[in-house]
């Protein structure tokens, strides 16, 4: 996108800016600069130059959709504070003071309320915890592990009902099967927001039906007589009821009949239209003869007329609706499902309530209830008042309950003041997502006039295609489509849109050929063109840098852009065969890849030596890389793979080299089964892929560093499975196992797109971005059928389908949902071609294969043929005035090529890299040993930043007994563990509440953070951690800390440390020093005074032995006070060791001459470490 200056702005934009004295409703285009406008507005606020409106930081609120477009609407207002920073600097007079301002508002904008709906009501939720009922430091649970529990909950639940022989339980389970029952609950539990179960609670199968009547007489019977209106053969039989020329009475008299039935319908009350009349008299056999007709053609046109008009009828849910013994039982059905899952979904709340676990739904309903609870209105009203501003971007994706906590959160004025919200109904995507344009656009239409705004200027594409969007889309989206107007000029030749047809051809049977096939054809035509273009030399796109030149085009200018990715292989393939380099990005099927079932199946196989079908993908995998016939022999000889792993002779019909490879795995899985029960999952998972290189081996792969990006997640997934369950491999391997079985929803690893290549990703992912090229293939692709599965709607209620055996005969509420969802469906449909369309800059390439142009069978292609010519390109109805007819290239012959390969091949050259690693190896040039290791060199100049432990390691005390000097390094590093460990669970305690610090509560804190902070030996740290920690809170200083009206754990601190005077030089800048460390605590007690503590738990046998550690971490607790003073700008009271293993503390009193020695001390200690340098 060309860059928008401030003196450049639109009048649509300026307007946007100036709106302050009202809320608005910014409808914004398809690349017309929104997120400029968004951190204008923001700005706007906070600009000194700017008397009004003007607010604090933190009274302005942004929501984005992602924590992507948070960060970069925060990069974005970064970018331009810095921009006024630097010019306020350069300016004189007053102007320059402002650059204070400027540098305020960059300090503080990390801390900005700039985030997705879910944190900022997380925020919102741990802010006002007391109120809302929650433990303020809830967990915030990832979608995997939530699923994982809820799947759990469901099947103790089903067990428990089964058990007791339920009687509902057992009929669902009949009625449904018992692992469809359990996968319908699993979707309805997860889907279904608590407010719908709050609203469809005790309701009755007759009061269920009436709401299904009352919504198929009020909304869908209108909406079903308008599709039959609109139908093409119904239209057709009307028209040739009045131009057939009839010769007999009989035929002149039915066709007025069906004209007459046919204004009726037109006329009539949707459930009173008289379709079964229509039905009965479009009939072709009564006037079959051909005494009726004067041409045999007309006959044929109207007996087909009549068969369409006829089915059309029958599939229509009009006049079929009725209530009977199907309906009936749908209902009862549907609502027995209803309670069960009701019942399953408390437990669940109750269930993460215990473990203070919250989902994002969650985050919003807590968030709702508590600005909408009459007993909190305080709240409510105080968010409003410290709120001057709440913006929110791609308002168009929002739900219901989130539309109604931006009205919540802005108060009872939201109309008139403080709400700014930016979107584009024509580009809500994410019904998937429970986003519904209808909410926002009814919202836009609550505004005043002049608060609903919009921007139109498009600064991303070229006229040319622009005018191809404008053309396509207006009569699509009626009257409130606003075209978009091209900021760009027209730099590169056009036709700058291409049809590429390619055809559909019959099998041997003369029946249309497999999809695959046709699939597989088009996209080889899509590679074969986009060779054409990348080797035509011609300048097809624009520069980058200058608006009016245009250059050739490269791959990374081009991205093929998906409905979806179940079948990317075949254009990842054809791209592959000519040479052109691709990235794929985006992607959910992230349980379903190899290198997840490579792992899981290692992990299944150290676990244990009874799983052979795990071990046997472990082996085969790139862990160990054994060949089949290896392991064919292992069990031929040796009866399973486990015993051949472990003979002491292998068979002689295993080569030497896999013999090889079968020892060093013997070993390898011996050590990790050794580690398994004294080491983190993640540890382990390490270990594993270090000592086989595992990730080497994926890296030489196709796709090699998105493999590797997977593994890595599934590393930081053992992490957090580490946190809640230390070492529980079994737990581990369970939950990973359901993942890969029930393969949910969960993005591939995020991985950067390598140079200059062809980037394919769904249209969903591209959504925000732009490109050059963009190809939309696949237009004919089918659209899947909307699923029978139960849902619990807002509108109607539980719904199940009709499970007797002609159910299919009585429509049910399911049936009325289904139909609404169709018609939803076909309208988003709409909105994602238009989304991609409006990602080409210069250049768009529709595709697809095709079997019949003047009969498209999918949704693109029907839209496409309702305003252009699909074998000409030409237009076929008039454009409204002031729109421009665009250029249209039609391809429907294979493009011929050259024979030349564009980019390079994709899989290393394992031979090559090998052979120039040995090389290398060879040539490499042996560094001698040092014969002592020196300290590191301290830089003469620049800043200089010291650690304590770096300065107190010169002064380190020996024992008086010198025992502390012949202590092992195994010793030494248990007493480092047992202090991280102890410091560790004395940052978790929650001092505020002492009645929950038992003895046995501590205990189990310390058993957990064992397994973080001290893995080995942990039985015995875990002991001797509990007795200390334990004695410590009964203490009466942990008593004090209990009572304090502020306590601060583990604070990190910079301290300056100027030179001495005598030492400056004259005439140059003193040379900055700081000193950085970690405070253990600091805490205000119950009389105000700041108190500073020090945790230790030094092993002390004797007087003399703590009166040389008092005296070890003098300068260390000085630096501490000092810190804390500068930084607060308070007096610290008291600075005091704990020593925990004695039960003893020493208060340090800082005396002018105390303090003196130590400051020299200091100065010494940093010039010792400084000499090294000169």
């Amino acid at each position: 996108m060309s860059p928008i200056l401030e003196t450049t702005l639109t009048l649509q934009q300026q307007a946007a800016l100036d709106a302050h004295d009202r809320s608005v409703s910014l409808a914004a285009g398809a690349g017309c600069g929104k997120t400029f406008v968004l951190t204008e507005r923001f700005l706007s606020y906070v600009d000194p130059r700017v008397p009004e409106p003007a607010a604090e930081l933190g009274q302005l609120v942004a929501i984005t959709f992602t924590d992507a477009a948070a960060r970069e609407m925060r990069k974005r207002i970064r970018e331009r504070c810095w921009s006024r920073l630097r010019s306020a600097h350069q300016a004189q007079g007053p102007a320059a003071e402002e650059a204070a301002v400027w540098q305020k508002l960059l300090r503080a904008l990390d801390s900005s309320r700039i985030s997705t709906i879910h944190s900022f009501c997380g925020t919102l939720l741990r802010n006002h915890a007391v109120e809302a009922g929650l433990d303020p430091h809830f967990e915030q649970l990832e979608p995997a592990a939530a699923d994982l529990l809820r799947i759990e909950t469901i099947d103790d639940a089903l067990r428990t009902l089964l058990i007791d022989r339920n009687e509902t339980a057992l009929d669902l389970a009949v009625s449904f099967g018992l692992a469809p029952l359990r996968g319908h609950l699993m979707k309805l539990i997860r889907d279904t927001p608590a407010a719908v179960f709050e609203k469809w609670r005790g309701v009755s199968a007759d009061q269920l039906i009436e709401t299904w009547q009352a919504a198929y007489s009020l909304q869908l019977a209108p909406l079903l007589i308008a599709d039959l209106l609109t139908l093409p053969e119904l239209e057709q039989l009307e028209t040739l009821c009045t131009t057939i020329s009839a010769e007999t009475d009989d035929l002149r008299e039915r066709l007025a009949d069906i004209h007459a039935t046919i204004h009726s319908i037109k006329e009539s009350a949707p459930t009173e239209a008289p379709l079964e009349e229509l039905s009965n008299l479009a009939q072709a056999r009564p006037v079959m003869a051909k005494r009726h007709w004067a041409a045999p053609q007309e006959y044929e046109q109207y007996k087909a007329a009549c068969s369409k008009v006829r089915d059309a009828i029958k599939k229509s849910l009009l006049g079929t609706f009725t209530v009977n013994e199907h309906t009936e039982a749908a209902a009862q059905r549907g609502l027995d499902l209803f309670a069960l899952a009701d019942s399953i979904s408390q437990t669940f709340t109750d269930i993460k309530r215990e473990q203070s676990k919250l989902e994002f739904d969650d985050l919003l309903e807590l968030a709702h209830r508590l600005l909408t609870d009459p007993q909190h209105s305080a709240i409510r009203q105080r968010l409003a008042q410290d709120t001057r501003l709440l913006m929110v971007d791609e308002f168009q994706d929002t739900d219901p309950l989130q539309v109604a906590i931006v009205q919540a959160f802005c108060g009872d004025a939201w109309r008139e003041e403080k709400l700014f919200v930016v979107g584009d109904f024509k580009q809500s995507i994410y019904g998937f997502r429970g986003a519904e344009p209808e909410v926002s656009n009814q919202l836009r239409k609550d505004l005043a006039p002049e608060g609903r705004l919009s921007l139109t200027t498009n600064f991303r594409s070229q006229p040319a295609v622009l005018d191809f969007v404008n053309a396509l889309f207006v009569d699509a989206f009626g009257e409130e489509y606003e075209p978009l107007i091209a900021n760009r000029p027209q730099v590169t030749p056009e036709p700058a849109i291409e049809f590429l047809w390619s055809p559909v051809e019959d099998n041997a049977a003369g029946k249309p050929e497999a999809k695959e096939v046709s699939r597989q054809r088009e996209a080889h035509w899509i590679a074969r063109r986009l060779v054409q273009l990348l080797e035509s030399g011609e300048s097809l796109v624009g520069c980058k840098d200058d608006p009016e030149a245009a250059r050739p085009l490269e791959l990374g200018d081009i991205a093929v852009l998906l409905r979806s990715l179940s079948d990317v292989a075949v254009y990842e393939e054809a791209f592959r065969q000519h040479g052109l380099d691709y990235y794929l990005a985006g992607g959910h099927a992230y349980y379903a890849q190899q290198e997840i079932y490579d792992v899981l199946n290692l992990l299944k196989a150290v676990d244990s030596v009874a799983d052979e079908i795990a071990l046997a993908g472990a082996l085969r995998s790139p862990f160990f890389a054994l060949q089949d016939e290896t392991l064919f022999w292992l069990v031929e000889k040796h009866g399973s793979l486990n015993e051949g792993l472990y003979a002491e002779r292998l068979t002689p019909e295993i080569s030497p080299a896999e013999q090889a490879k079968l020892r060093r795995v013997g070993q390898t899985l011996r050590q990790l089964r050794a580690q398994k029960n004294e080491t983190l999952v993640a540890e382990l998972l390490l270990e594993a892929i270090e000592i086989t290189g595992f990730d080497a081996s994926l890296l030489s792969e196709f796709l090699g560093h998105r493999k590797t990006a997977n593994v890595q997640k599934l590393v930081e997934q053992a992490r957090t499975h580490d946190r809640t369950s230390p070492g529980d491999l079994a737990g581990f391997i369970t939950q990973l196992g359901e993942f890969v079985v029930r393969a949910p929803k969960e993005p591939l690893a995020a991985t950067q797109a390598e140079g200059n290549v062809i980037r394919i990703m769904t249209i969903h992912n591209a959504k925000g971005l732009e490109f050059p090229l963009v190809v939309v293939p696949d237009l004919e692709r089918k659209v899947p059928n909307v699923s029978r599965d139960p849902v619990f709607d807002r509108q109607l209620g539980p719904l199940v389908k009709n499970l007797d055996e002609d159910g299919d005969k009585f429509p049910v509420g399911l049936d009325l949902y289904r139909y609404h969802l169709k018609r939803q469906e076909q309208q988003e449909r709409d909105r994602v071609f238009y989304v991609a369309c409006t990602r080409a800059a210069d250049f768009l390439i529709l595709s697809s294969s095709v079997r019949n142009l003047e009969k498209p069978e999918q949704d693109p292609l029907k839209l496409l043929s309702t305003r252009f010519d699909l074998e000409t390109g030409e237009t076929t109805n008039p454009l409204p005035e002031g729109y421009a007819t665009p250029q249209i290239r039609v391809i429907s012959e294979e493009p011929e090529l050259g024979g030349k390969l564009i980019g390079r091949t994709h899989r290393a050259d394992l031979t090559a890299v090998l052979s120039e690693a040995r090389s290398k190896l060879e040539n490499l040039q042996p560094i001698p040993t040092p014969a002592t290791l020196s300290r590191s060199v301290v830089p003469a100049s620049g800043p200089q930043r010291y650690s304590f432990s770096r300065l107190s390691g010169v002064f380190t005390p020996a024992s008086s007994s010198g025992r502390r000097g012949k202590a092992s390094s195994q010793s030494q590093a248990d007493a480092r563990a047992l202090g991280t460990l102890i410091h560790g669970v004395l940052e978790r305690l929650n001092f505020s509440t002492p009645e929950s610090l038992t003895p046995e509560s501590i205990a189990s804190l310390c058993q957990f953070a064992a397994q973080l902070h001290a893995p080995r030996n942990a039985t015995k740290h875990t002991a001797a951690a509990a007795e200390m920690v334990t004695h410590f809170v009964a203490s009466p200083r942990g008593k004090e800390l209990a009572n304090a009206k502020v306590l601060q754990k583990e604070i990190e601190f910079l301290l300056p440390w100027p030179k001495p005077v005598g030492e400056l030089e004259p005439t140059s800048e003193p040379t900055p020093r700081y000193f950085q460390g970690y405070l253990d605590c600091l805490y205000q007690d119950t009389q105000g005074r700041w108190k500073l503590l020090d945790y230790k738990s030094n092993r002390i046998d004797s007087a003399d032995d703590r009166k040389q550690l008092v005296e070890h971490y003098a300068m260390q607790m000085y630096l501490y006070k000092q810190a804390c003073e500068s930084a607060l700008n308070v007096s610290i009271e008291e600075a005091t060791l704990c020593f925990l293993s004695n039960k003893s503390e020493h208060t340090y009193e800082f005396d002018q001459q105390s303090t003196g020695e130590i400051r020299d001390r200091i100065e010494s200690t940093i010039a010792m470490l400084n000499d090294v340098t000169k």
